[in-house]
C-alpha cells in the first residue's frame, strides 16, 4: 500500500489499493531475465511516443531536449503505420507503454494509473457493497471457505454466520481447492436474491438460506477479548477516508465495554492515507511531532499534536512482515513516545510518501514525492520496524483462522501488557 499526500488546491486525492493486494518481498532475478524486461521496456516506451506523436499529442523536430529524440520515435510509428501486417491497437499500446514509463524511473510505488483503475483505487474495497458481509479465505482442514469476520449489521451477521464457520458447500456444491474461486465468486450477488450455504460450526453441520443486501465495507474491527476481559482488541484493516472515525468509535464502544488497555493490531496493514493515520496518532499521542518527511527539493516539513488525548492506557500493538507505510508509522510514533510495545515481527519497510496527480484525460499519475520519518527516530524504508517482542504464529498459520488461544502473537502481546500494568 502506498501512503498519499494531498495535493495543493484539488478535490481530496486518494489512496487504497486495487483490491488490498498481499505485499511481496521482491524476488531476484537472472541477469538474462532483466536484459529481456529491459528490451521490452524500451519497446513499449517507443510504443508509447510513437502514438503521441501519430495523434499530435508530442510535437516533434530536429532539437533533442533531455534526451528524447522524437525525430527516431517519429520514424518507427510511420514504419509500423506502414508496413505492420497486422492491426495496431494504438490505445491499449499507448498504456501499456505510459505504464512502463512510469515504473521506469525504478520506483515501484510510482504508476501510471488509467481512469478506470484511477476511479477504483479511491479507498478501494472500503465502501458500501452488495453481498452478504463476510470476509473469508480457503480453509484446508476442512476444506471449505473459512469465515474469517461477519461485518456488523451484515446480512450474514443477522442470519446467524460467525467467525471461524466453514462454508462447506454453496448452492448444494461441495467446496474443494479446486472449485474454491469459482464457488465463492457465487456468494455476492443483486440485493434480494439468496444463496444456499452449508456450514460446519465446530463439529456440527448448518444449513442456511441468506438473503443479500448491502453492507458497508469498514476498516476497523474491534471486540473485547474472551482470554482477557480487560483488553479491548482493535484491528486496523488499512487506512482509508473513514478509518479515523471508525477508530474513535472503536476506542468509545471498548471503554464503555471496560476496556482498561489495548493491542492494535496492523499485522498485513498495507497502509494508506498519511493524514488520516496522522488523525489517528493525533488522538493517542501528547503534544509534539507526528510525522515528519522531506521533498525532493530538500524542504523539511512535519505534523504536530495538536488534540487532547482521547485515551491514556497501555497499549500493544501487532505487526508482521506485510505491516507497511502507514501502519508502520502508527507503530512507530507510538513507540517513540513510550506508548505502546510492538510484538510480533519485522515491517515491510516502506517509508516514502506518494502524491496523486490527475491528467487532463482523467487518468492519474502516482508519484513517491518525500521520505517520512516517525517522530523521533530514523526513516525506515527497506529496513522495516522490529518489534520489541519477536513472536511467530505456529507453522503454516494465520493470525485470522486461528482462535484467541491459539494466536501466539496476540497471547505474547496479552502477556506484555498484563506485565506492565503488575509492574505500574
Amino acid at each position: 500500500m502506498d501512503e498519499f499526500n494531498k495535493l495543493p488546491n484539488t478535490e481530496e486525492d486518494t489512496e487504497k489499493a486495487e483490491t488490498i493486494k498481499k505485499i511481496k518481498e521482491p524476488k531476484r532475478v537472472k541477469l538474462s531475465s532483466v536484459i529481456i524486461v529491459s528490451l521490452l521496456v524500451v519497446y513499449l516506451l517507443s510504443m508509447a511516443v510513437l502514438i503521441l506523436v501519430g495523434t499530435g499529442y508530442v510535437k516533434v523536430g530536429s532539437d533533442k531536449k533531455d534526451g528524447f529524440d522524437g525525430e527516431r520515435f517519429e520514424e518507427i510509428y510511420e514504419l509500423l503505420k506502414t508496413y505492420y501486417v497486422g492491426e495496431l491497437d494504438e490505445e491499449t499500446m499507448m498504456l501499456n507503454a505510459l505504464a512502463v514509463y512510469a515504473a521506469s524511473v525504478g520506483d515501484p510505488y510510482t504508476q501510471y494509473l488509467p481512469k478506470s483503475t484511477a476511479d477504483s483505487y479511491i479507498d478501494g474495497n472500503y465502501q458500501s457493497q452488495s453481498g452478504i458481509g463476510v470476509r473469508v479465505t480457503f480453509s484446508e482442514k476442512p476444506e471449505g471457505v473459512f469465515i474469517s469476520y461477519v461485518f456488523p449489521e451484515s446480512p450474514a451477521g443477522k442470519a446467524g454466520l460467525k467467525k471461524g464457520d466453514v462454508i462447506t458447500a454453496i448452492e448444494g456444491t461441495a467446496v474443494s481447492e479446486g472449485n474454491y474461486s469459482e464457488l465463492i465468486e457465487k456468494i455476492p450477488g443483486v440485493e434480494g436474491s439468496t444463496v444456499a450455504l452449508q456450514v460446519l460450526r465446530g463439529t456440527e453441520t448448518k444449513n442456511f438460506l441468506v438473503p443479500r443486501g448491502n453492507f458497508t465495507v469498514e476498516s476497523v474491527e474491534y471486540l473485547m477479548l474472551e482470554t482477557a476481559p480487560d483488553i479491548g482488541y482493535i484491528r486496523i484493516d488499512g487506512v482509508a477516508t473513514n478509518t479515523a472515525k471508525e477508530f474513535k468509535n472503536a476506542i468509545t464502544s471498548l471503554q464503555e465495554q471496560g476496556a482498561k488497555k489495548f493491542i492494535f493490531d496492523v499485522r498485513d496493514d498495507g497502509g494508506g492515507y498519511l493524514d488520516v493515520i496522522t488523525e489517528i496518532l493525533d488522538m493517542l499521542l501528547p503534544e509534539g511531532p507526528i510525522v515528519r518527511w522531506t521533498t525532493a527539493d530538500g524542504t523539511e516539513k512535519a505534523n504536530h499534536s495538536d488534540k487532547e488525548q482521547i485515551i491514556k492506557a497501555p497499549f500493544a500493538v501487532l505487526i508482521n512482515g506485510n505491516t507497511a507505510s502507514a501502519a508502520e508509522l502508527f507503530a512507530a510514533a507510538l513507540r517513540d513516545y513510550e506508548l505502546a510495545t510492538l510484538v510480533g515481527e519485522k515491517t515491510y519497510g516502506k517509508g516514502v510518501m506518494q502524491t496523486l496527480f490527475p491528467l487532463k484525460n482523467g487518468d492519474t499519475i502516482k508519484i513517491t514525492t518525500a521520505y517520512y520519518y516517525p517522530p523521533y527516530g530514523d526513516n525506515y524504508n527497506e529496513t522495516g520496524v522490529m518489534p520489541d517482542i519477536e513472536a511467530s504464529l505456529p507453522e503454516n498459520e494465520v493470525y485470522f483462522t486461528v482462535t484467541e488461544e491459539e494466536d501466539t502473537q496476540l497471547q505474547a502481546a496479552i502477556t506484555a501488557l498484563n506485565n506492565a500494568s503488575a509492574q505500574d
